[in-house]
């Protein structure tokens, strides 16, 4: 019996489909993409498009896009209009839902994902309207407690976590603690003031400056550049997230720039966001005792790329451990140099912060629908508290790595990890000296995946040097050289789910 998952906020649609039981895979619902853009085009005068051809008029005819849309559901003022189409919240969801209803109807049911800031009587609106579409949604759970059991499930957090997650809207910090084998909402708040729109504009304002001064052309002033620019940003950062450089290429109608950009570029074009999302994690957490403290922070996928972010709250949690280091307010964390004295002294990276992947909150969706199907939990919208759920086996799901809390899919036959740029995993060279260019590949030959050592450094395998080659089995901790950063092996090793 399959149950589809869905994730929604107001920036992307996101889903996975699977038997109730097994570990559920991605749906794609843009082929090839895996995201539906939350977004209507109103271009065309007798159809309403939904999802990539909105998001190629966001900048360059921003009149004829119906956007950012979710949060407004009781506000029935809020109304889009272009040509013979008018649309309020309600009626943009309605075609949000119809462009899902073929790709969720094979299920016997659906649970999604919400915004944190979306309330019960949001809820249930969401919920009607799907059932309207002849979507067969069963149930609804905040995006914020879904990101808490999607975690304790993949063991990342214990006793008490911080969650932030980020849309288009705003971004959304929650403090959650496990009580009793429940996971319970202790505090929550929103801040559209550092929703991801804000960051978006504030990379495209500083990428446009920087060609500026490269050339004395500003993209801003030609609508095709812009959005040329505009749609390189989710690239952008999803390079600067691993550490990587990228190249954007600006086109307008009569010229061409290209701008080559570092991760540190991107993360301080942001450093004024940054700051403000520590005043406001310093305000919600003020006046707690010291050993009531998260002892986690957990980012979904969208918070994990806001530039910078994850940088510097890995230094919150590694202050958090000692108390007596934390300064108050942490804005000063921008002000202080980091040195060894935060690191481990095996060498592994903190686990105090950790990103879920791109589909954790769809799986989590999943695992609610296996609960309502069960009669486990009543039907409707699951706010404030929730079952944990059972730590997930090593060894399900699609073969990946597991590095500071963020997975990397092995989806390719050959997988690389070193310092240069251009490996699939890239470790930092500074914090990892050690760490060679290429430092090692994992290679699958159908049967097995197998880790080639390159460096003369040598790589380790559950702390058994590795000669030549070795197969890696689920659970299996990579360490790069006798110093160097602990990775670990996840999924199915023989590779029945490799994608």
């Amino acid at each position: 019996m399959s149950v589809v998952g869905l994730e929604l906020n107001g920036t992307r649609v996101r889903a996975v489909l699977g038997a109730v039981g097994d570990y559920p895979l991605a749906l794609p619902l843009e082929p090839p993409a895996q995201d539906l853009a939350v977004a209507l085009s109103l271009e065309k005068p007798k159809l309403i498009e939904v999802g990539a051809p909105a998001v190629r008029l966001l900048r360059q005819r921003p009149h004829l896009v119906c956007s950012n849309f979710l949060a407004s559901l009781d506000d029935p003022t809020r109304t889009w209009a272009a040509g013979r189409h008018k649309l309020d919240s309600r009626a943009a969801l309605m075609h949000l839902w119809q462009r899902l209803a073929p790709m969720c109807r094979p299920a016997r049911l659906a649970a999604v994902t919400l915004p944190g800031y979306l309330g019960k009587a949001q809820a249930i609106l969401v919920q009607q309207l799907a059932e309207r579409a002849k979507v067969p949604l069963m149930g609804t759970v905040e995006a914020p407690l879904a990101a808490a059991l999607a975690g304790y499930a993949d063991q990342s957090w214990i006793g008490a976590v911080l969650v932030l997650d980020v849309d288009d809207h705003a971004l959304t910090m929650s403090l959650i603690k496990a009580v009793d084998g429940l996971a319970n909402v202790l505090d929550q708040r929103a801040y559209p003031q550092l929703g991801l729109r804000v960051w978006k504009d504030r990379l495209l304002n500083a990428l446009a400056d920087c060609c500026v001064l490269q050339s004395r052309r500003d993209p801003r002033d030609a609508p095709l550049a812009e959005q040329a620019l505009y749609e390189q940003l989710d690239p952008l950062l999803d390079a600067a997230a691993h550490g990587r450089h990228l190249h954007l290429g600006i086109q307008a109608t009569s010229w061409y720039q290209n701008l080559l950009i570092q991760p540190d570029q991107v993360a301080g074009f942001c450093r004024q966001f940054t700051r403000r999302l520590l005043g406001e994690m310093d305000a919600m957490l003020d006046g707690l005792p010291p050993d009531e403290l998260p002892g986690s922070i957990l980012l979904t996928h969208a918070a994990g790329r806001l530039p910078g972010v994850a940088s510097i709250l890995r230094h919150v949690a590694d202050a958090w451990r000692d108390r007596s280091a934390l300064p108050r307010p942490l804005t000063r964390l921008h002000d202080e140099d980091f040195g060894e004295d935060l690191m481990r002294e095996s060498g592994e990276e903190s686990p105090g912060v950790a990103i879920l992947s791109a589909d954790a909150l769809a799986r989590s969706a999943h695992a609610v629908g296996a609960w309502l199907l069960h009669g486990d939990l009543p039907a409707g919208h699951l706010a404030g508290v929730a079952p944990l759920p059972l730590p997930q086996p090593v060894d399900s799901g699609p073969p990946r790595l597991n590095f500071q809390g963020q997975e990397y899919v092995l989806a390719e036959p050959a997988f690389s990890l070193g310092s240069h740029t251009a490996c699939h995993l890239t470790i930092d060279p500074d914090r990892h000296p050690g760490v060679a260019q290429r430092h090692c590949d994992i290679l699958h030959d159908r049967r097995a995946y197998v880790l080639h050592n390159r460096s003369r450094d040598g790589t380790l395998v559950n702390d058994h040097p590795v000669v030549g080659s070795v197969v890696l089995n689920a659970g299996d901790w990579i360490k790069l050289g006798s110093e160097g950063p602990m990775i670990r092996f996840l999924g199915q090793a023989n590779g029945k789910n490799a994608v």
